[in-house]
Protein backbone atom coordinates (compact mmCIF):
# COMPACT_ATOMS: atom_id res chain seq x y z
CA UNK A 1 0.00 0.00 0.00
CA UNK A 2 1.54 3.67 -1.07
CA UNK A 3 1.24 6.15 1.49
CA UNK A 4 2.01 8.45 -1.43
CA UNK A 5 -1.10 10.86 -0.80
CA UNK A 6 -0.39 11.18 3.28
CA UNK A 7 2.70 13.86 1.70
CA UNK A 8 0.09 15.63 -0.62
CA UNK A 9 0.19 19.04 0.19
CA UNK A 10 -3.83 18.36 -0.15
CA UNK A 11 -4.01 15.84 2.48
CA UNK A 12 -1.98 17.33 4.91
CA UNK A 13 -4.08 20.91 5.29
CA UNK A 14 -7.03 18.63 6.51
CA UNK A 15 -7.38 18.84 10.04
CA UNK A 16 -6.32 16.04 12.20
CA UNK A 17 -3.45 14.00 13.36
CA UNK A 18 -1.38 11.62 12.26
CA UNK A 19 0.02 10.73 15.74
CA UNK A 20 0.50 6.68 16.16
CA UNK A 21 -1.36 7.20 19.32
CA UNK A 22 -4.74 7.76 17.28
CA UNK A 23 -5.38 4.04 16.45
CA UNK A 24 -4.78 3.09 20.70
CA UNK A 25 -7.64 6.03 20.91
CA UNK A 26 -10.02 4.35 18.36
CA UNK A 27 -9.43 0.73 19.82
CA UNK A 28 -10.23 1.97 23.56
CA UNK A 29 -13.06 4.15 22.96
CA UNK A 30 -14.29 4.65 19.73
CA UNK A 31 -17.16 6.21 20.33
CA UNK A 32 -15.33 9.32 22.32
CA UNK A 33 -12.78 8.98 19.33
CA UNK A 34 -15.02 9.68 16.51
CA UNK A 35 -17.28 12.26 18.69
CA UNK A 36 -14.25 14.66 20.31
CA UNK A 37 -12.70 14.62 16.51
CA UNK A 38 -15.83 15.98 14.72
CA UNK A 39 -17.33 18.36 17.78
CA UNK A 40 -13.56 19.71 16.76
CA UNK A 41 -12.84 19.36 13.31
CA UNK A 42 -16.46 19.49 11.71
CA UNK A 43 -17.56 17.34 9.04
CA UNK A 44 -14.16 16.38 7.38
CA UNK A 45 -10.72 15.69 9.53
CA UNK A 46 -7.53 12.99 9.17
CA UNK A 47 -6.38 10.53 11.63
CA UNK A 48 -4.53 7.56 11.60
CA UNK A 49 -5.76 4.31 12.39
CA UNK A 50 -3.34 1.90 11.26
CA UNK A 51 -2.51 4.12 8.31
CA UNK A 52 -3.40 7.56 7.40
CA UNK A 53 -6.85 8.19 6.51
CA UNK A 54 -9.60 10.31 6.02
CA UNK A 55 -13.10 10.66 8.26
CA UNK A 56 -16.21 12.11 6.84
CA UNK A 57 -19.22 12.52 8.35
CA UNK A 58 -22.77 13.85 8.45
CA UNK A 59 -25.48 13.91 5.73
CA UNK A 60 -23.74 16.19 2.83
CA UNK A 61 -20.32 13.87 3.34
CA UNK A 62 -22.78 10.72 3.19
CA UNK A 63 -24.47 12.09 0.17
CA UNK A 64 -21.17 12.85 -1.28
CA UNK A 65 -19.49 9.39 -0.80
CA UNK A 66 -22.77 7.47 -1.19
CA UNK A 67 -24.60 9.84 -4.59
CA UNK A 68 -23.24 12.49 -6.05
CA UNK A 69 -19.57 11.51 -6.35
CA UNK A 70 -20.05 7.94 -5.56
CA UNK A 71 -17.74 7.00 -8.17
CA UNK A 72 -14.76 9.11 -7.20
CA UNK A 73 -14.81 6.33 -4.08
CA UNK A 74 -13.62 3.18 -4.40
CA UNK A 75 -14.97 -0.38 -2.66
CA UNK A 76 -12.16 -2.16 -3.81
CA UNK A 77 -9.64 -0.09 -2.12
CA UNK A 78 -11.35 0.45 0.97
CA UNK A 79 -12.53 -3.51 1.90
CA UNK A 80 -9.39 -4.66 0.05
CA UNK A 81 -7.17 -3.88 2.92
CA UNK A 82 -9.07 -5.98 5.46
CA UNK A 83 -8.85 -9.65 6.60
CA UNK A 84 -12.43 -10.82 4.77
CA UNK A 85 -10.60 -10.00 1.57
CA UNK A 86 -8.24 -12.87 2.02
CA UNK A 87 -10.87 -14.96 3.21
CA UNK A 88 -13.37 -13.85 -0.24
CA UNK A 89 -11.26 -12.94 -2.30
CA UNK A 90 -14.45 -12.62 -5.50
CA UNK A 91 -16.38 -10.32 -2.88
CA UNK A 92 -19.17 -7.85 -4.56
CA UNK A 93 -17.77 -5.44 -1.63
CA UNK A 94 -14.57 -5.77 -3.70
CA UNK A 95 -15.75 -4.70 -6.67
CA UNK A 96 -16.86 -1.56 -8.82
CA UNK A 97 -17.99 -0.26 -12.07
CA UNK A 98 -19.09 -2.66 -14.49
CA UNK A 99 -17.91 -5.62 -12.30
CA UNK A 100 -20.14 -4.92 -9.55
CA UNK A 101 -22.92 -4.04 -11.32
CA UNK A 102 -22.86 -7.42 -12.33
CA UNK A 103 -22.63 -9.32 -9.70
CA UNK A 104 -25.50 -7.63 -7.97
CA UNK A 105 -27.37 -8.45 -11.20
CA UNK A 106 -26.83 -12.22 -10.37
CA UNK A 107 -27.81 -11.77 -6.55
CA UNK A 108 -30.19 -9.24 -6.59
CA UNK A 109 -33.16 -11.19 -7.73
CA UNK A 110 -32.51 -13.90 -4.97
CA UNK A 111 -31.58 -11.78 -2.13
CA UNK A 112 -34.91 -9.68 -2.50
CA UNK A 113 -36.95 -12.53 -2.93
CA UNK A 114 -35.88 -13.25 1.06
CA UNK A 115 -38.30 -10.07 2.14
CA UNK A 116 -41.43 -11.82 0.44
CA UNK A 117 -43.87 -13.97 1.99
CA UNK A 118 -41.92 -17.63 1.72
CA UNK A 119 -39.17 -16.62 3.77
CA UNK A 120 -41.80 -15.27 6.66
CA UNK A 121 -43.02 -18.97 7.35
CA UNK A 122 -39.32 -20.00 7.99
CA UNK A 123 -38.31 -17.29 9.96
CA UNK A 124 -41.25 -17.41 12.49
CA UNK A 125 -40.98 -20.77 12.87
CA UNK A 126 -37.78 -20.73 14.08
CA UNK A 127 -38.54 -17.51 16.49
CA UNK A 128 -40.95 -19.43 17.94
CA UNK A 129 -38.89 -21.94 18.76
CA UNK A 130 -36.31 -19.89 20.33
CA UNK A 131 -39.11 -17.96 22.08
CA UNK A 132 -40.24 -20.80 23.97
CA UNK A 133 -36.98 -22.01 25.21
CA UNK A 134 -36.35 -18.63 26.77
CA UNK A 135 -39.55 -18.73 29.47
CA UNK A 136 -38.44 -19.22 33.44
CA UNK A 137 -34.47 -19.10 32.41
CA UNK A 138 -32.06 -17.17 34.44
CA UNK A 139 -30.76 -13.59 33.04
CA UNK A 140 -30.52 -14.15 29.06
CA UNK A 141 -27.67 -12.03 27.23
CA UNK A 142 -29.47 -10.43 25.09
CA UNK A 143 -26.85 -10.90 22.38
CA UNK A 144 -26.54 -14.20 22.79
CA UNK A 145 -30.52 -14.44 23.11
CA UNK A 146 -30.43 -12.57 19.31
CA UNK A 147 -26.91 -14.70 18.27
CA UNK A 148 -28.77 -18.05 17.95
CA UNK A 149 -31.97 -17.46 16.40
CA UNK A 150 -30.37 -14.93 13.52
CA UNK A 151 -27.46 -18.45 13.70
CA UNK A 152 -30.11 -20.54 12.30
CA UNK A 153 -32.52 -18.21 9.97
CA UNK A 154 -29.33 -17.85 8.16
CA UNK A 155 -28.22 -21.38 8.19
CA UNK A 156 -31.67 -22.77 6.70
CA UNK A 157 -32.79 -19.60 4.80
CA UNK A 158 -29.32 -18.65 2.89
CA UNK A 159 -27.07 -21.72 3.35
CA UNK A 160 -30.86 -23.59 2.46
CA UNK A 161 -29.62 -26.16 5.38
CA UNK A 162 -32.57 -28.50 6.68
CA UNK A 163 -31.43 -30.94 9.31
CA UNK A 164 -30.98 -29.51 12.73
CA UNK A 165 -27.86 -31.83 13.50
CA UNK A 166 -26.10 -30.95 10.86
CA UNK A 167 -26.77 -27.19 11.23
CA UNK A 168 -25.50 -27.75 15.02
CA UNK A 169 -22.54 -29.49 13.87
CA UNK A 170 -21.78 -26.85 11.28
CA UNK A 171 -21.90 -24.19 13.64
CA UNK A 172 -18.44 -23.94 15.07
CA UNK A 173 -17.03 -23.34 11.18
CA UNK A 174 -20.05 -20.92 10.59
CA UNK A 175 -18.23 -18.97 13.55
CA UNK A 176 -14.85 -19.17 12.95
CA UNK A 177 -15.32 -17.62 9.29
CA UNK A 178 -17.53 -14.95 11.34
CA UNK A 179 -14.46 -14.24 13.39
CA UNK A 180 -11.96 -14.30 10.82
CA UNK A 181 -13.50 -12.15 8.27
CA UNK A 182 -13.33 -9.53 11.32
CA UNK A 183 -9.55 -9.98 12.19
CA UNK A 184 -7.50 -7.02 12.61
CA UNK A 185 -5.09 -8.25 10.02
CA UNK A 186 -4.98 -10.09 7.01
CA UNK A 187 -1.30 -11.84 7.81
CA UNK A 188 -2.59 -15.48 7.67
CA UNK A 189 -0.21 -17.12 10.85
CA UNK A 190 -0.44 -21.22 11.55
CA UNK A 191 -3.43 -21.11 14.17
CA UNK A 192 -4.15 -17.84 13.68
CA UNK A 193 -8.27 -16.46 13.78
CA UNK A 194 -7.53 -15.82 10.24
CA UNK A 195 -6.14 -18.97 9.23
CA UNK A 196 -8.96 -21.30 11.35
CA UNK A 197 -11.29 -18.94 9.29
CA UNK A 198 -10.02 -19.96 5.43
CA UNK A 199 -9.96 -23.67 6.67
CA UNK A 200 -13.31 -23.05 8.18
CA UNK A 201 -14.26 -22.13 4.89
CA UNK A 202 -12.86 -24.94 3.37
CA UNK A 203 -15.00 -27.34 5.03
CA UNK A 204 -17.97 -25.51 4.67
CA UNK A 205 -17.57 -25.66 0.81
CA UNK A 206 -16.66 -29.23 1.19
CA UNK A 207 -19.78 -29.71 3.01
CA UNK A 208 -22.62 -27.63 1.06
CA UNK A 209 -20.94 -28.73 -2.03
CA UNK A 210 -23.63 -31.70 -1.89
CA UNK A 211 -26.70 -29.11 -1.47
CA UNK A 212 -25.62 -27.02 -5.01
CA UNK A 213 -26.25 -30.36 -6.69
CA UNK A 214 -28.91 -31.45 -5.13
CA UNK A 215 -30.61 -27.96 -6.00
CA UNK A 216 -30.05 -28.43 -9.71
CA UNK A 217 -31.72 -31.12 -10.24
CA UNK A 218 -34.67 -30.46 -7.73
CA UNK A 219 -38.23 -29.29 -8.42
CA UNK A 220 -38.22 -27.14 -4.91
CA UNK A 221 -35.82 -24.95 -3.96
CA UNK A 222 -35.19 -22.88 -0.69
CA UNK A 223 -32.68 -20.87 0.55
CA UNK A 224 -30.56 -18.28 -1.33
CA UNK A 225 -28.22 -21.24 -2.01
CA UNK A 226 -30.90 -22.91 -4.05
CA UNK A 227 -32.21 -19.89 -5.65
CA UNK A 228 -29.12 -19.20 -7.13
CA UNK A 229 -29.02 -22.21 -8.85
CA UNK A 230 -31.94 -20.73 -11.08
CA UNK A 231 -29.46 -18.12 -12.45
CA UNK A 232 -28.65 -18.25 -16.00
CA UNK A 233 -26.55 -15.44 -17.72
CA UNK A 234 -27.61 -13.74 -21.74
CA UNK A 235 -26.22 -17.28 -22.96
CA UNK A 236 -28.05 -19.43 -20.45
CA UNK A 237 -25.01 -20.75 -18.78
CA UNK A 238 -25.83 -21.06 -15.12
CA UNK A 239 -23.50 -19.69 -12.32
CA UNK A 240 -20.86 -22.26 -11.43
CA UNK A 241 -21.22 -24.12 -7.93
CA UNK A 242 -18.35 -22.78 -6.83
CA UNK A 243 -19.51 -19.77 -7.30
CA UNK A 244 -22.70 -20.32 -5.65
CA UNK A 245 -20.89 -21.59 -2.52
CA UNK A 246 -18.86 -18.19 -2.47
CA UNK A 247 -21.81 -16.05 -2.89
CA UNK A 248 -23.83 -17.66 -0.12
CA UNK A 249 -21.00 -17.98 2.09
CA UNK A 250 -20.18 -14.15 1.53
CA UNK A 251 -24.07 -13.21 2.00
CA UNK A 252 -24.03 -15.16 5.51
CA UNK A 253 -21.03 -13.24 6.13
CA UNK A 254 -22.67 -10.02 5.51
CA UNK A 255 -26.15 -10.77 7.05
CA UNK A 256 -25.02 -12.95 10.20
CA UNK A 257 -23.43 -10.96 12.80
CA UNK A 258 -25.07 -7.43 11.64
CA UNK A 259 -28.58 -8.84 11.95
CA UNK A 260 -27.59 -10.08 15.90
CA UNK A 261 -26.09 -7.04 16.34
CA UNK A 262 -29.51 -5.33 15.45
CA UNK A 263 -31.26 -8.08 17.06
CA UNK A 264 -29.55 -7.86 20.51
CA UNK A 265 -30.20 -3.99 20.24
CA UNK A 266 -33.74 -4.65 19.80
CA UNK A 267 -34.47 -6.97 23.51
CA UNK A 268 -32.46 -4.65 24.81
CA UNK A 269 -34.45 -1.59 24.44
CA UNK A 270 -37.34 -3.59 24.68
CA UNK A 271 -36.34 -4.23 28.21
CA UNK A 272 -35.17 -0.85 28.94
CA UNK A 273 -37.89 1.36 27.02
CA UNK A 274 -40.80 -0.38 29.24
CA UNK A 275 -43.53 2.29 27.95
CA UNK A 276 -42.71 1.61 24.37
CA UNK A 277 -42.65 -2.32 25.55
CA UNK A 278 -46.12 -1.73 26.55
CA UNK A 279 -47.51 0.29 23.06
CA UNK A 280 -45.56 -2.15 20.77
CA UNK A 281 -47.26 -4.76 22.64
CA UNK A 282 -50.79 -3.34 22.00
CA UNK A 283 -50.29 -2.31 18.61
CA UNK A 284 -49.28 -5.83 17.79
CA UNK A 285 -52.07 -7.65 19.74
CA UNK A 286 -54.33 -4.87 18.25
CA UNK A 287 -53.32 -5.73 14.28
CA UNK A 288 -52.48 -8.77 14.39
CA UNK A 289 -53.93 -10.74 17.79
CA UNK A 290 -52.39 -14.03 17.55
CA UNK A 291 -52.03 -14.37 13.78
CA UNK A 292 -48.29 -14.57 12.60
CA UNK A 293 -46.64 -11.71 11.15
CA UNK A 294 -47.68 -11.03 7.69
CA UNK A 295 -46.30 -8.70 5.21
CA UNK A 296 -49.95 -7.84 4.21
CA UNK A 297 -50.42 -6.23 7.75
CA UNK A 298 -46.89 -4.75 8.29
CA UNK A 299 -47.97 -1.09 7.38
CA UNK A 300 -50.78 -0.84 10.37
CA UNK A 301 -47.74 -1.82 12.67
CA UNK A 302 -46.81 1.98 12.76
CA UNK A 303 -45.08 2.06 15.95
CA UNK A 304 -43.08 -1.21 15.67
CA UNK A 305 -41.60 0.21 12.61
CA UNK A 306 -40.61 4.01 14.34
CA UNK A 307 -39.10 1.85 16.82
CA UNK A 308 -36.98 -0.21 14.38
CA UNK A 309 -36.29 2.93 12.59
CA UNK A 310 -34.90 4.37 16.41
CA UNK A 311 -32.96 1.26 16.62
CA UNK A 312 -31.31 1.63 13.10
CA UNK A 313 -30.16 5.06 14.17
CA UNK A 314 -29.17 4.14 17.54
CA UNK A 315 -27.59 1.35 16.89
CA UNK A 316 -26.11 0.68 13.35
CA UNK A 317 -24.60 -2.78 13.42
CA UNK A 318 -21.10 -1.10 11.71
CA UNK A 319 -19.74 1.49 13.39
CA UNK A 320 -17.76 2.25 10.31
CA UNK A 321 -17.30 2.13 6.75
CA UNK A 322 -14.17 2.07 4.54
CA UNK A 323 -13.59 3.55 0.88
CA UNK A 324 -10.58 5.32 -0.83
CA UNK A 325 -10.42 7.82 -3.22
CA UNK A 326 -9.74 6.73 -6.73
CA UNK A 327 -9.63 10.23 -7.66
CA UNK A 328 -9.14 13.57 -6.03
CA UNK A 329 -12.10 15.31 -4.98
CA UNK A 330 -12.92 18.18 -2.63
CA UNK A 331 -15.17 18.08 0.50
CA UNK A 332 -15.98 21.65 2.12
CA UNK A 333 -12.88 23.40 0.46
CA UNK A 334 -10.29 20.67 1.15
CA UNK A 335 -8.57 19.13 -1.23
CA UNK A 336 -8.86 15.08 -0.97
CA UNK A 337 -6.10 12.95 -3.02
CA UNK A 338 -6.33 10.08 -4.94
CA UNK A 339 -5.43 6.68 -2.89
CA UNK A 340 -6.47 8.53 0.34
CA UNK A 341 -8.48 5.59 2.48
CA UNK A 342 -11.69 7.56 3.80
CA UNK A 343 -13.74 6.07 6.30
CA UNK A 344 -17.74 7.01 6.67
CA UNK A 345 -19.55 6.39 10.61
CA UNK A 346 -23.40 5.50 10.46
CA UNK A 347 -22.83 5.69 14.24
CA UNK A 348 -21.48 9.30 14.27
CA UNK A 349 -23.78 10.66 11.24
CA UNK A 350 -26.98 9.65 13.40
CA UNK A 351 -25.62 11.57 16.08
CA UNK A 352 -25.37 14.62 14.24
CA UNK A 353 -27.39 17.55 16.36
CA UNK A 354 -28.55 19.55 13.01
CA UNK A 355 -29.82 16.03 11.77
CA UNK A 356 -31.46 14.91 14.96
CA UNK A 357 -32.44 16.94 18.03
CA UNK A 358 -31.51 15.48 21.22
CA UNK A 359 -29.30 12.75 19.20
CA UNK A 360 -27.81 10.89 22.28
CA UNK A 361 -31.91 10.17 23.62
CA UNK A 362 -33.38 6.60 22.24
CA UNK A 363 -37.18 8.14 20.56
CA UNK A 364 -38.84 6.04 18.42
CA UNK A 365 -41.38 9.03 18.60
CA UNK A 366 -39.29 11.01 16.48
CA UNK A 367 -40.49 8.83 13.17
CA UNK A 368 -43.70 10.04 14.02
CA UNK A 369 -44.42 11.73 10.06
CA UNK A 370 -47.30 13.51 12.28
CA UNK A 371 -44.42 15.49 13.33
CA UNK A 372 -43.71 16.70 9.81
CA UNK A 373 -39.72 16.69 10.84
CA UNK A 374 -37.28 15.91 8.03
CA UNK A 375 -35.64 13.09 9.62
CA UNK A 376 -39.18 11.14 9.66
CA UNK A 377 -38.01 10.79 5.96
CA UNK A 378 -35.39 8.69 6.70
CA UNK A 379 -32.89 10.60 4.50
CA UNK A 380 -30.21 10.75 7.11
CA UNK A 381 -29.89 7.29 7.55
CA UNK A 382 -26.84 5.32 6.75
CA UNK A 383 -27.33 2.24 8.71
CA UNK A 384 -27.40 -0.26 5.48
CA UNK A 385 -26.06 2.59 3.01
CA UNK A 386 -27.50 4.59 0.55
CA UNK A 387 -27.60 5.52 -2.71
CA UNK A 388 -27.62 2.57 -5.87
CA UNK A 389 -25.13 0.04 -3.38
CA UNK A 390 -27.65 0.17 -0.59
CA UNK A 391 -27.68 -3.44 1.06
CA UNK A 392 -28.76 -6.13 -0.74
CA UNK A 393 -30.37 -7.86 2.20
CA UNK A 394 -32.03 -4.53 3.75
CA UNK A 395 -35.39 -6.16 3.55
CA UNK A 396 -34.83 -9.44 5.04
CA UNK A 397 -32.83 -7.73 8.05
CA UNK A 398 -36.17 -5.71 8.62
CA UNK A 399 -38.23 -8.46 8.12
CA UNK A 400 -36.62 -10.46 10.12
CA UNK A 401 -36.47 -7.49 13.27
CA UNK A 402 -40.62 -7.47 12.58
CA UNK A 403 -40.47 -11.21 13.37
CA UNK A 404 -38.56 -10.75 16.38
CA UNK A 405 -40.64 -8.03 17.83
CA UNK A 406 -44.16 -9.52 17.22
CA UNK A 407 -43.16 -12.96 18.30
CA UNK A 408 -41.51 -11.25 21.96
CA UNK A 409 -43.82 -9.22 23.15
CA UNK A 410 -47.06 -10.63 22.66
CA UNK A 411 -45.09 -13.74 24.86
CA UNK A 412 -43.29 -11.79 27.26
CA UNK A 413 -42.70 -9.24 29.27
CA UNK A 414 -39.34 -8.17 29.35
CA UNK A 415 -36.97 -6.73 31.99
CA UNK A 416 -33.61 -5.94 32.15
CA UNK A 417 -31.36 -7.53 35.40
CA UNK A 418 -30.66 -5.24 37.86
CA UNK A 419 -27.87 -7.42 38.91
CA UNK A 420 -25.76 -6.58 36.16
CA UNK A 421 -23.94 -4.30 34.43
CA UNK A 422 -23.83 -4.08 30.48
CA UNK A 423 -21.39 -1.78 28.79
CA UNK A 424 -21.14 -1.04 24.78
CA UNK A 425 -18.87 -2.70 22.16
CA UNK A 426 -18.21 -0.69 19.14
CA UNK A 427 -15.67 -2.69 17.00
CA UNK A 428 -15.61 -4.65 15.01
CA UNK A 429 -19.78 -5.32 15.66
CA UNK A 430 -21.85 -2.36 17.43
CA UNK A 431 -23.72 -4.34 20.09
CA UNK A 432 -24.04 -4.34 24.01
CA UNK A 433 -22.41 -6.48 26.15
CA UNK A 434 -23.64 -7.99 28.99
CA UNK A 435 -26.70 -6.48 28.58
CA UNK A 436 -29.40 -8.95 30.60
CA UNK A 437 -32.76 -9.75 30.77
CA UNK A 438 -35.65 -11.73 32.31
CA UNK A 439 -38.66 -12.74 30.09
CA UNK A 440 -41.31 -13.56 31.96
CA UNK A 441 -44.68 -15.13 30.83
CA UNK A 442 -47.75 -12.87 30.11
CA UNK A 443 -50.51 -14.05 31.86
CA UNK A 444 -53.77 -13.78 30.31
CA UNK A 445 -55.11 -10.61 31.91
CA UNK A 446 -51.84 -9.02 30.44
CA UNK A 447 -52.55 -9.72 26.70
CA UNK A 448 -54.10 -6.65 25.49
CA UNK A 449 -57.34 -7.23 23.22
CA UNK A 450 -57.42 -7.27 19.59
CA UNK A 451 -59.43 -5.11 18.01
CA UNK A 452 -62.62 -6.02 16.58
CA UNK A 453 -62.54 -6.24 12.46
CA UNK A 454 -64.05 -2.45 12.03
CA UNK A 455 -62.14 -1.45 14.16
CA UNK A 456 -59.45 -2.76 12.00
CA UNK A 457 -60.52 -0.68 9.26
CA UNK A 458 -60.61 2.48 11.10
CA UNK A 459 -57.16 1.95 12.01
CA UNK A 460 -56.02 1.58 8.94
CA UNK A 461 -57.37 4.56 7.09
CA UNK A 462 -56.61 7.07 10.61
CA UNK A 463 -54.08 9.54 10.67
CA UNK A 464 -50.35 8.94 12.12
CA UNK A 465 -51.06 9.08 15.80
Amino acid sequence: MSLSYAFDPGFRAIPGSSSPLELREMIQNPFRFLEERYLKHGAIFRSSVAYPCVWMIGPEANRTIMVTERDKFSYEGGYGKLAFAKLFPKNILLMDGETHAKTRAILEPAVSRLGLEESIGPVQDIWNRHAETLAGRAPEDVYVVAQKATYEVSARVLAGLRDSDEIEELRPYFEAVIAGAMAHTQLRFPGGTLDKAMKARDVLYARLMPYVKRARGASERFGVLGLLTEYRDANGRPLPDEEVLHQVLLLYWAGYDTTASAGSWVIHHLAHQAEWQRRLREEVFEVLGDEPYQLTGSSKLRQVSWFLREIERCGPSLFMFPRAASADFEFQGYRVPAGTPVFYSPWMSHRCPESFPHPHTFDPGRWDPALGNEQAKGKYMVGFGGGPRLCLGRSFAQMQLRIMVTTLVRRYHIEPDATTEFHIMGLPVHHPVDSRVRFRELLDHQRPQRRAPEQDKGLAAAPPS
